[in-house]
């Protein structure tokens, strides 16, 4: 997820109007390591995943999901431990049984209940008997959670079937499906005791031929039945599992059609001996899904064909059998069971589109089933996986209303701040991060904590709640579970974006205090990007002394030896020098400050510091007023054949261009149209492009050639739809219909028609609607339609001055064009003789502080006798 660092811009002086597609600055910051660990949300998901596929049958995709999870780094021992008992799980339900002792022989995690669980099962498995019984007397079923309970007594009915006490062991068999935690649980027990008779049964050669004897004897009755599943039982304890087969087979060929129970049975028997991928295995198995009497033996076959399918053909196969069962003219009894298995076949498969239907089928066609929380959590897995986080958000919710408090509830509200952070609803990502934090009262604790409160912080600072974010940091300073590396992350963020929306002393009297408090338990490599953050800041706040003293200190801190690594020392030695080489221009040491830009560009020549000085240099001659100068430092970059691919090469190209409009002849207006001409044709997929082809029609305005301008605005507005600046090419192209407007009504009434739709746009930025309005009123008044031009100057000064909400997020262009307005409007109330009404605009004007405020003095004067007060 989750922490994308926003890039340092550094405004050029030589930059004229918005222009944020220029690239930025040089920064040490900027490096993807530098960021803290983030909340571990998929692993969340890929538990609850892997949690249904071993319910539903697939243990084989649960032990791989539940490696991937143990491969993270970000578990907190308690889930890694849980999660490693779950893969032991998986891989004994997957007949991996030598696989499954070596990962329980890795567990460092205390030896609870749920441990001795697995180990007795994976003991009765070997029959090492008095291993499983000694795991039976470190543990207390009390202690285990609700699915384990069962096994509980399952492994005691092992214990008691491999000791021959039958009578016992069928007890606990029958206790263990009572406590059952599902359906689908209560038919994996049934399962296990078939395999029991199988596995543990005793028999001898004497035993064998009196069960053959009996079976033949009684052939077609209650009798026989019995004593033919037991001679089968036998053969398999004899190694002879191809004549047990053939035993059952036969039997089923002359079982009476109203025997469906025995028959079940035979193929239930006949299944487990042949195996769930052989041949026999499966076509027993799915006979038993189609045709079984008892809906649990329909839901034990469906385990059984589920866990036998482990290939893709073996997927596409079940697939397939589940759709001819689930669209058969009579509906099964275990319908919800068979769409939820094809659903999570599909999420295994990836084929989300076919996951998502099944589960959303499922839950609309049966509210009430019992397994929802299964179906929600193939569709959280399905909206996880495609970066749906508002869905997954939706179903999170759902979720936790079905769960009661508890690490499961914990982990989900985890799970549903990332995933309204990973949709940008910070607001609610940080309302519940708070409540994430509050919960981890309640152990175990699902992240820790300080990565919880790095979250908050960061999600206040997303939800430009940058107030809300500080008293969140400051309140946690002295809280010990905030360690040092979240806490300064946090704070760094939040530096950065005080920084980037022009709070630049505040940032850095932050990040000063935060220095100046102590490093201790802080890496190395972000104290030092900090130290960086703070000259920076610095020097952004108009302290060039400290800015030199602090680039000072931070370059002798990293001279060649230490343990810094290389490209980051590299970086922060080279913006480091050009932060000094700005703080000595800035304090007119002008020989020394250039001196150390040479001195970079020799020893740092390819890094973006020593490019980016060649803009700083021509900036500070700029503003010397040494354009030419400026003007051979920008040239001599882009023409460096070392530098032509650099980032800036077409900045530099632009701003060349913008030095030589400054100078104002024609013959450099059109030099200027050449550079932009260049960078369009050397950089065609930068992002100034469109801003070149921008700047292009304003040259050509002010050549006075207004068709040319037309033309360039026109391509920008059909080439460029959905530009965040895609409205300022209309506004220039409206202008240019209007100067074309004296000669042509046309054109004058294109042109008036565009400053209208501006005006009204609702999702125009606030000062570009009050410029077109002001223009629109303006183009009314200079075709002699005063009345008109008048209710649209009003309509701008009221809508945008007068309503305080609005006029407190004017920018100051929006505030010169609402000035614009009113001295316009006050000319047309005294042109008609409205002597106190233009009193009143021009007052308007004085109260607001408004551009013009010398202007509309003046006027008043006229108006008002000396000493007079105002209407």
């Amino acid at each position: 997820m989750m922490k994308c660092a926003r890039l340092f811009l550094i405004p050029l002086l030589l930059a004229a109007g918005r222009l944020d597609a220029q690239p930025a600055g040089p920064s040490p910051l900027t490096d993807a390591s530098a960021t803290a660990a983030t909340v571990p949300g998929g692993w969340i998901v890929a538990e609850g995943r892997a949690n249904g596929a071993l319910q539903a049958g697939f243990p084989a995709t649960a032990a791989e999901i539940y490696r991937e999870i143990l491969r993270a780094s970000v578990l907190l021992p308690e889930a890694r431990q849980r999660v490693t008992l779950a893969l032991v799980t998986a891989l004994m339900d997957n007949g991996d049984q030598a696989e499954a002792e070596k990962v329980l022989s890795g567990y460092d995690g205390p030896h609870t209940a749920a441990y001795q669980l697995r180990t007795g099962l994976l003991a009765a498995n070997a029959r090492r008997i008095p291993q499983a019984k000694a795991a039976l007397a470190a543990g207390k079923a009390e202690d285990l959670g609700p699915a384990d309970k069962g096994w509980w007594f399952f492994l005691q009915a092992l214990v008691a079937e491999a000791e021959g006490n039958i009578s016992s062991a069928n007890e606990l068999y029958t206790q263990a499906t009572k406590v059952a935690v599902s359906e689908l649980q209560r038919a994996r027990f049934m399962l296990g005791q078939e395999q029991a008779r199988l596995k543990f049964g005793q028999t001898n050669e004497a035993d064998l031929a009196t069960a053959k004897g009996n079976m033949e004897r009684w052939q077609g009755t209650r009798q026989g039945y019995f004593h033919t599943q037991t001679y089968a039982a036998g053969l398999v304890l004899f190694k002879r599992e191809a004549e047990a087969q053939a035993v059952l087979q036969s039997q089923l060929s002359v079982l009476p059609a109203s025997e469906r129970n025995v028959a079940d049975q035979f193929r239930l028997m006949l299944g487990l001996i042949a195996g769930e991928r052989s041949v026999p295995g499966r076509q027993a198995f799915l006979k038993l899904l189609r045709d079984a009497q008892k809906p649990e033996t329909q839901r034990l076959a469906l385990q059984l064909l589920a866990r036998g399918a482990k290939t893709a053909t073996e997927h596409e196969q079940l697939r397939r059998d589940l759709g001819e069962l689930i669209g058969a003219p009579v509906q099964s009894p275990v319908i919800e069971d068979l769409l939820l298995t094809r659903a999570q076949v599909a999420l295994a498969d990836k084929d989300y589109a076919h996951a998502e239907e099944d589960a959303r089928a499922l839950l609309e066609r049966y509210p009430g089933t019992t397994l929802k929380a299964a179906a929600l959590g193939v569709r959280l897995a399905v909206a996880w996986d495609l970066q749906r986080p508002r869905t997954a958000a939706e179903v999170i919710t759902q979720l936790r209303e079905m769960i009661g408090p508890g690490r499961e509830r914990n982990e989900l509200g985890v799970l549903l701040a990332e995933a309204f952070f990973r949709a940008g609803d910070f607001k609610n990502a940080a309302d519940a991060y708070g409540a994430a934090l509050l919960a981890l009262h309640e152990p175990p604790a699902v992240v820790p904590a300080g990565v919880l409160i790095f979250q908050q912080v960061l999600s206040d600072i997303r939800a430009e709640q940058l107030d809300a974010a500080a008293a969140q940091l400051d309140a946690a300073a002295a809280n010990p579970a905030f360690d040092p590396v979240n806490r300064w992350q946090a704070e760094w963020n939040l530096v950065k974006e005080m920084q980037v929306r022009g709070q630049a002393p505040a940032a850095y009297a932050r990040v000063n205090r935060l220095l100046t408090a102590g490093t201790q338990g802080v890496p190395e490599d972000l104290r030092i990007r900090l130290m960086w953050l703070r000259a920076k800041l610095s020097f952004d706040s108009g302290q060039p002394e400290t800015t030199l003293r602090q680039a000072d200190e931070l370059l002798g801190l990293l001279r060649p030896g230490g343990q810094l690594d290389a490209a980051l020392r590299t970086n922060v030695v080279s913006t480091a020098l050009l932060l000094r080489a700005q703080a000595l221009l800035a304090l007119n040491r002008d020989k020394e400050g250039i001196a150390v830009m040479e001195k970079l560009r020799a020893d740092y020549q390819a890094t973006a510091a020593a490019q980016y000085s060649y803009l700083v240099q021509a900036s500070y001659l700029t503003q010397r007023g040494d354009l030419a100068g400026a003007q051979g430092v920008l040239v001599g970059f882009v023409d460096n054949e070392n530098y032509r691919q650099s980032e800036y090469a077409p900045l530099a190209l632009y701003d060349a261009a913008l030095n030589l409009e400054r100078q104002g002849l024609d013959r450099q207006l059109q030099e200027a149209y050449k550079r932009l001409e260049r960078l369009i044709n050397d950089y065609p997929q930068n992002e100034l492009v469109f801003y070149a082809r921008l700047k292009q029609g304003d040259l050509m305005r002010k050549l006075n050639d207004f068709a040319a301008a037309r033309q360039l605005y026109e391509y920008l507005v059909n080439n460029y739809a959905g530009h965040p600046d895609e409205l300022l090419a209309e506004l220039a192209l409206a202008d240019s219909l209007f100067a074309q407007g004296a000669n042509s009504v046309s054109n004058y009434e294109s042109a008036t028609a565009i400053f209208e739709r501006l005006r009204d746009l609702p999702s125009a930025p606030l000062d570009l609607r009050v410029e077109a309005g002001f223009k629109w009123g303006y183009a009314l008044a200079k075709r002699a339609q005063a009345a008109k031009a008048q209710t649209v100057f009003w309509g701008v000064v009221n809508d945008f001055l007068l309503d305080a909400g609005t006029a407190a997020k004017l920018g100051a262009k929006g505030r010169y064009w609402v000035s614009r307005a009113l001295l316009e409007l006050g000319q047309i109330h005294e042109d008609a003789g409205r002597q106190d009404e233009a009193q009143r605009v021009y007052q308007l004007i004085v109260d607001n502080k408004l551009y013009g405020v010398a202007q509309a003095q003046a006027k008043l004067a006229r108006f008002r006798p000396a000493g007079g007060e105002k209407p």
